[in-house]
């Protein structure tokens, strides 16, 4: 019952904070919208903008995202061009991106042709090595736990504040770890890094483990700088602050004693007409404080994690569907009270 209430909280209550941070690099605020634009048209399938707006975006940023290269090549390969989506490809190598196998062959007939220059950027392997023995640490009485982080309350309490202590003396040391100086063989297929549930577990109302640091000005500084994604500096800035001025409308799915999964629901707020005035209102702050970081609205967010359920090729955010699991069909059904199966509205 108790993550029942926990969920409606999260669904109907949405806390706004006074606080608010923004982008001020204009060559990143220009690249970001141009990057939404490209996702936009990818959604409605006009490939052809969206190749020549990744290309646009390039321009603006030397170091562009790993998501944005993987969605611009596959853009690239989809409208043949070959010369683009193959210089997309050798950026992700160069983060350290694994390719199946036969990719290349399968994708480049003649790769020999394309004149590429090697890799510019260089990994620290030390400072990645110290980093993944900071996560080793954070997740060691997580999985002793079981999931039972009552119990070892005490465990997670030294070592969230070890971690956290150490993580924020490197950043201040050598920068924040970003894709170009760790690469990417810490990071999951949505490219989120490891280090980054370091920071998540200073989350300002963990109820095992209370907040040693406060990440958000490392993020800020991050962001401007463009170490880090806006969809993830987002999410992180909310767990720290204890907010959700960046919440958007998130896919949920549930099971019922572990039985098979039910999917895909959201809240019915995505409905114009299912809004309140004060949760219209509180939508349209939460877009406000989007837009500073350079996010898209949290309806045409939505419409990019529908859009990904059955186009798992491209990456818009790092986490697309929420899960929840109870033990009997009431809670379930009280589950479903404020929400709407994806399949029963358009999208």
């Amino acid at each position: 019952m108790k993550s029942i209430l926990v969920f409606l909280s999260i669904i109907v209550n949405l806390t706004i904070s006074a606080q608010d941070f923004e982008i001020k690099n204009q060559y990143l605020i220009k690249y970001f919208e141009l990057i939404n634009e490209a996702e936009n048209k990818i959604i409605i399938n006009d490939l052809v903008s969206a190749n020549n707006l990744y290309k646009e975006a390039f321009k603006e940023f030397k170091y562009p995202y790993a998501k944005d290269l993987q969605n611009s090549m596959n853009v690239a390969l989809r409208v043949k061009d070959f010369e683009n989506a193959y210089y997309d490809y050798h950026s992700l190598k160069c983060l350290g991106k694994e390719f199946d196998i036969n990719f290349l062959s399968e994708n480049f007939k003649n790769n020999e042709k394309y004149k590429i220059k090697s890799c510019e950027n260089k990994v620290d392997l030390q400072y990645k090595k110290t980093l993944d023995s900071l996560y080793d640490i954070d997740q060691y009485y997580r999985k002793l736990s079981g999931g039972n982080y009552e119990a070892y309350k005490k465990d997670l309490t030294k070592s969230d504040s070890i971690t956290s202590t150490n993580l924020l003396r490197l950043i201040q040391k050598k920068g924040f770890p970003n894709e170009y100086n760790i690469g990417l063989a810490s990071a999951d297929n949505m490219f989120y890094q490891k280090f980054y549930y370091i920071i998540w577990h200073q989350l300002a109302n963990n109820h095992y483990s209370s907040q040693k640091v406060n990440f958000s000005k490392e993020i800020l500084r991050a962001l401007n700088e463009g170490k880090i994604r806006p969809d993830i500096a987002g999410q992180l800035f909310d767990l720290n602050n204890g907010t959700k001025d960046y919440s958007f409308f998130k896919i949920y799915q549930f099971t019922v004693n572990n039985e098979k999964t039910d999917c895909c629901y959201i809240s019915e707020a995505i409905l114009p007409e299912k809004r309140a005035a004060e949760v219209n209102t509180k939508i349209k702050e939460i877009n406000r404080k989007r837009k500073l970081i350079g996010l898209t609205s949290t309806e045409e967010e939505t419409r990019k994690n529908i859009f990904f359920l059955s186009n798992k090729d491209y990456i818009f955010t790092s986490i697309t569907i929420e899960g929840f699991k109870f033990n009997n069909n009431n809670d379930a059904e009280l589950f479903k009270k404020y929400l709407i199966k994806l399949d029963d509205t358009t999208h």
